[in-house]
């Protein structure tokens, strides 16, 4: 599949870890993850997909956890058991500005789907129609036909051109799981101290983003362009106009036509 991929930022510096009588305290933030309603905004997705002559995707039902996001919620207590969730976290909250900080890609492995993604503000309140126009928008990023998923195609390494195609998986009976996933992010208080060792309390650090599940994935790695050449017609025309979807040496042929018909 395609994974979900994610801008993350890595601590170029190391991390000074305070010492109480003679011992590290190497206390280590944790993390959860809430969410939204399901069909967050799929009205919207499908209002979109509804324009390009596909049809509407169907929020996935509970119990279909192959088609779902993963509910695993926190943290897990030992690191090596890996969490879903991580990448998404360390993506919407960052490490301190004041770090000297790389900027390195990361992905989240979550089921087998095709992902749309993109960060919120204010998780009660979310702009769905400028989310879907951010998607929508991302289809000027591909010069014709989007191509098959192979290794050697970086297109896809780009999370809105995903994104983009996840928002038109065309797919019958395609099925979505669209809500808003809120990351919270809790910092010991010694660490927000600054690792000094004193005792203060703990921080919280929360971001948000909508994130959408379309199953079955259309980014197969290693398989099939995501559209045919019908389908891709079909959302040029809806995000360009009839005109655009039709070859240029017709279209100058028609209004010649027409031309000639005005004299």
């Amino acid at each position: 599949m395609a994974p979900l991929n994610l801008l993350t930022v890595v601590s170029a510096s190391f991390l000074v870890l305070a010492k109480v009588n003679g011992a590290v305290a190497a206390q280590k933030p944790t993390y959860k993850v809430e969410f939204g309603k399901d069909g967050h905004c799929l009205s919207e997705v499908n209002a979109a997909r509804l324009a390009a002559g596909f049809s509407e995707l169907v929020q996935a039902e509970t119990g279909n956890t192959e088609a779902r996001l993963p509910d695993k919620a926190t943290t897990p207590p030992e690191e090596g058991d890996g969490w879903a969730w991580m990448p998404v976290c360390n993506a919407l909250i960052p490490e301190s500005a004041e770090q000297k900080t790389s900027r390195t890609g990361a992905t989240a492995q979550f089921q087998s789907g095709t992902y749309a993604y993109h960060p919120v503000e204010n998780p009660d309140n979310v702009d769905c129609k400028a989310v879907v126009d951010k998607w929508k928008g991302a289809y000027s990023n591909f010069d014709g036909l989007p191509p098959a998923n192979k290794e050697e195609e970086d297109l896809y390494d780009i999370q809105e051109n995903v994104s983009f195609v996840a928002l038109y998986n065309p797919t019958d009976k395609a099925t979505a799981d669209c809500r808003v996933v809120t990351c919270t992010k809790t910092t010991p208080g010694a660490e927000a101290d600054g690792g000094t060792g004193r005792a203060g309390q703990n921080t919280e650090t929360k971001a948000s983003a909508l994130i959408c599940m379309t199953a079955p994935d259309v980014l197969v790695e290693g398989g099939d362009a995501p559209f045919t050449e019908d389908q891709w017609g079909q959302i040029v025309t809806a995000l360009e106009g009839s005109a655009s979807a039709v070859a240029p040496g017709v279209v100058g042929l028609a209004l010649a036509i027409l031309g000639l018909s005005l004299l």
